[in-house]
């Protein structure tokens, strides 16, 4: 039975070994004890109890694969070289190692504990404030603020966008809808500025900001979510490797690193076109499952289906439980919805009970 290494247990990964665990011998590598639903870290932030329902255990993940609980180090020719000092051989390496956000969102370091105490300590302190600035008006800082607004709306939010209108790779409409939305709740939109003086990146802080039109912003809580970083430093190392503007690592048509007949990039790590978001990249999981269950079956990945990034990227933004508006991939360039689709589709459940099921947690 060929031998499959999966190196990152976040969402992409973890699908994928899921996928495979009944045709091949698959290994999960990750250093984590517990997977975090990050999806959820967002609403966490104004209900901490949360994080008792999304830090969940690898341990019931997989029927026939592994969990191997190590931090890989390096790609070899035959495997994965372990921080442990191990080698891990395989046939096929496949790395997900996803990217990293403020502490708030994503795990920094390897604690699970240390990430939920940041989180509990930034709802304390965002219980005390009266005034909120959130910089960065991506997919997590336009949540973030609809969250605050939707469970505390006497508290004045300032969300800060360095573009004239939200989400402008997206159908106007999206961005339409949202804004609206984000009014109605008072949350004040200051677009097509940046901040000069943001104190940090990782973690909320407090203070006056410098706003690039000339004035300033006085906040008790201020929040960075100024976009993702993918984590390639696997990649990175192999020789010809190369890497798009994000940080992306280039692949062929079949997401393989060029040069590297076995070696496959998944999710935020590969540069495909997608966006980096759950529902971005959710085409690329199964597009490989089936590519590798074809190859561990004899096919010549040559003859396969090629990777097609989606034409029409999808994209769901909740306000909260019951408002936000959403991209669906219908048509060339998708399809507009609002509150009522967004709600169902995300905003209740935020994925909650799947990613509980996935992982064998009732």
């Amino acid at each position: 039975m060929k031998r499959v290494i999966i190196v990152g247990g976040g969402y992409a990964g973890t699908a994928l070994a899921r996928a495979l665990d009944r045709v091949t011998d698959v290994v999960l590598i990750e250093p984590r004890d517990r997977f975090v639903h990050n999806v959820a870290s967002i609403r966490a932030v104004v209900e901490p109890a949360l994080h008792e329902k999304i830090a969940l255990p690898y341990d019931k993940l997989l029927k026939r694969g592994k969990v191997v609980r190590d931090r890989a180090v390096a790609i070899a020719d035959n495997g994965v070289k372990l921080a442990g000092g191990a080698t891990i051989e395989g046939d096929i390496v496949v790395v997900a190692t996803g990217s990293r956000y403020a502490r708030l969102f994503k795990p920094q370091g390897d604690s699970i504990a240390s990430f939920v105490a940041a989180s509990r300590a930034a709802h304390a302190a965002l219980l005390a404030a009266k005034s909120i600035a959130i910089v960065g008006a991506g997919a997590v800082g336009t949540e973030l603020a609809g969250e605050i607004a939707a469970a505390f709306p006497k508290k004045k939010i300032t969300l800060v966008s360095s573009t004239s209108t939200l989400f402008p790779a997206y159908p106007a409409k999206l961005g339409q809808k949202l804004e609206a939305q984000l009014k109605r709740a008072r949350v004040s939109l200051r677009m097509g500025t940046t901040v000069r003086n943001l104190q940090s990146v990782d973690e909320p802080t407090s203070g006056k900001l410098e706003v690039s039109d000339g004035t300033t912003l006085d906040a008790e809580f201020i929040v960075p979510a100024i976009g993702a970083k993918p984590v390639n430093d696997l990649l990175h190392a192999l020789p010809g490797a190369k890497a798009d503007a994000l940080g992306r690592v280039e692949v062929d048509a079949w997401l393989r690193l060029p040069g590297r007949a076995n070696v496959f990039a998944l999710g935020d790590a590969a540069a495909t076109g997608d966006a980096m978001t759950i529902v971005g990249i959710a085409g690329q999981e199964p597009w490989l499952a089936k590519t590798i269950k074809a190859v561990v079956a004899g096919k010549k990945i040559e003859s396969l289906p090629r990777y097609k990034p989606s034409l029409a990227p999808p994209i769901l933004i909740p306000l909260g439980p019951s408002k936000g508006a959403s991209v669906l991939p219908f048509g060339k360039k998708g399809l507009v919805v609002g509150s009522f689709f967004t709600s169902i589709l995300k905003g209740k459940h935020l994925f909650i009970p799947r990613y509980r099921k996935a992982f064998g947690v009732v």
